[in-house]
């Protein structure tokens, strides 16, 4: 694979980290035997792997969940990698959850390994999901994210994929048409509770605006953490929207705070 053939990567990519919970450590040789329609990677050893924490266009982009999917199969497929799983037992749907590493198509096979994944998120090729089994990753997955999504590279130049501004007119409506995994960007103006959860609301009147719902029995999830101390801060919401105009968070991942304050 040429450097060109990845086009939307500007530069080399920079090498995997050698350890911790999101590198190389514990990885073990593999072989890329092809990349089917759905991103799935099917190894010559028989396995199917998902490339966990990752968000790739849906179908109905058309030519550009065709394009990724092409760039990844022209640089992955028949080649050796190495690959790290996340879970010991495959997921419901019969794929090890993993992520995956593979020489920089930009500087040949000599060249030292790299995160496909990173290197997706780097180009917009696909967004951060915060998927539980690649909770290890969120942070580095995160970082590799900001560029693409603040140069509005690749899935972050569509509309329906940029993250919604609570603060602009309509956005809340907006919210309503939309499918799949969203991002929300706005403050926090009150919470409220329940039995069962706490609800960060973030219009002035929660029967219209958008709410973050934490159940009570994730709250541990987020260590050390008093939700009503979360009032004024400003942060960025990731998830599937549910009816009306909220969002149900289980993880760390799926809020990040984006103001002043101290980043959790």
């Amino acid at each position: 694979m040429t450097a060109g053939a990845w086009s939307s990567w500007g530069q080399s990519l920079p090498p995997a980290a050698e350890s911790g919970e999101c590198s190389l450590e514990g990885t073990v040789p593999a072989t890329v035997a092809a990349v089917d329609e759905d991103f799935e990677l099917l190894m010559d050893d028989g396995r199917r792997v998902a490339l966990t924490g990752l968000d790739f266009p849906p179908r109905e982009t058309g030519d550009l969940r065709a394009a990724v999917r092409d760039r990844l199969a022209t640089w992955l497929a028949g080649r050796d990698v190495f690959l790290g799983v996340f879970a010991t037992a495959p997921d419901r749907w019969g794929r090890a959850p993993a992520r995956l590493y593979a020489s920089d198509p930009a500087g040949g096979a000599s060249a030292p390994l790299a995160s496909v994944a990173e290197a997706l998120l780097s180009a917009g090729d696909a967004r951060f999901r915060p998927d539980p089994s690649a909770a290890a990753c969120a942070k580095a997955y995160l970082a590799a994210e900001i560029q693409a999504r603040n140069s509005s590279a690749g899935l972050w130049s569509r509309p329906e994929f940029r993250p919604v501004d609570l603060s602009a007119p309509g956005a809340v409506k907006d919210l309503q048409r939309r499918r799949g995994m969203i991002v929300v960007i706005g403050d926090i103006r009150s919470v409220g509770e329940s039995r069962r959860a706490f609800y960060l609301n973030f219009g002035d009147k929660w029967r219209d605006g958008f709410t973050v719902v934490i159940s009570r029995r994730n709250l541990a999830m987020f260590g050390r953490i008093e939700p009503r101390s979360l009032i004024g801060r400003r942060a960025r919401v990731r998830g599937l929207i549910e009816t009306g105009s909220r969002i149900e968070i289980a993880t760390p991942a799926e809020i990040e705070f984006v103001d002043s304050g101290v980043s959790r």
